[in-house]
């Protein structure tokens, strides 16, 4: 739960007033909320079921539903976690590695992958855009793409991204990689792409994003919050194997064409 909540915190600077007050009040009330009403926090808050549903969506749910549903799970988690044998430091984490690894190859759709593949075949460009953590990821399917003979790249300037961003046309791909779905950049770059029309594939851990509605096609990872103190840990490496998927079926459908 401590993770989860601390991962929540990190959405402040993104609120309006009235919702950091509902985030604070999650945050040092998770156990309450899991086991609320809207209606009834709305009344306790004072604030509108509006402003509470609104909250929960900009903090990566898709509604107050959402977000108790998570909590439950993750207080379901840490009584199994607790109760269990004891694993060493190291097991732990290859548990947690291969539990994304078979979660997110189990949830793969084939008919997306092939889809996001020919969106590749008919794009004169193609441009990644990804921040932070995210940018290897980028950087490693451009390069692939880039020697298999498409035209590509991935850079790491945020201004120079929201320029190219302006530039794509509707014969073009945007490709997005996030973690959360909710970066701010992201966001951005994404709502500008979908004004100019671009063609867009997301690449998110995260089931519940606004960067879903701002896209053409989304896939989803499974990736577990996993920190060092304040050093985020988290696994980028279930985002690299749907973008490898993707890439190694845009290959071979060019062989066979």
């Amino acid at each position: 739960m401590k993770i989860l909540l601390k991962r929540l915190a990190q959405y402040k600077g993104e609120l309006s007033q009235l919702e950091k007050q509902v985030l604070d009040y999650i945050i040092a009330n998770p156990e309450q909320i899991a086991n609320s009403s809207l209606n009834a926090l709305a009344k306790n808050l004072f604030i509108s079921t509006a402003t509470i549903s609104r909250t929960c969506k900009r903090i990566g749910f898709s509604g107050f539903q959402d977000l108790k549903y998570t909590l439950n799970k993750d207080s379901e988690q840490e009584l199994y976690e607790a109760a269990k044998p004891s694993l060493s430091f190291l097991s732990s984490h290859m548990e947690r590695v291969q539990q994304e690894m078979e979660w997110t190859l189990e949830h793969i759709n084939e008919a997306q992958i092939q889809k996001a593949a020919n969106f590749i075949h008919e794009s004169n460009f193609i441009e990644f855009f990804g921040v932070g953590a995210s940018l290897p990821t980028c950087i490693d399917a451009a390069r692939k793409l880039t020697f298999s003979g498409t035209i590509c790249n991935a850079r790491e300037d945020w201004d120079e991204l929201r320029c190219v961003a302006k530039r794509l046309s509707s014969k073009d791909l945007a490709i997005l990689v996030s973690y959360s779905g909710e970066t701010a950049h992201i966001l951005e770059f994404a709502a500008i792409l979908k004004e100019r029309n671009v063609k867009t594939i997301a690449i998110v851990g995260r089931k519940s994003s606004r960067l879903k509605d701002l896209v053409n096609i989304t896939f989803h990872a499974q990736i577990q919050n996993c920190y060092l103190g304040d050093l985020d840990m988290s696994s980028r490496f279930p985002l690299s194997i749907l973008l490898d998927f993707i890439i190694l079926t845009a290959i071979e459908s060019r062989k066979k064409n």
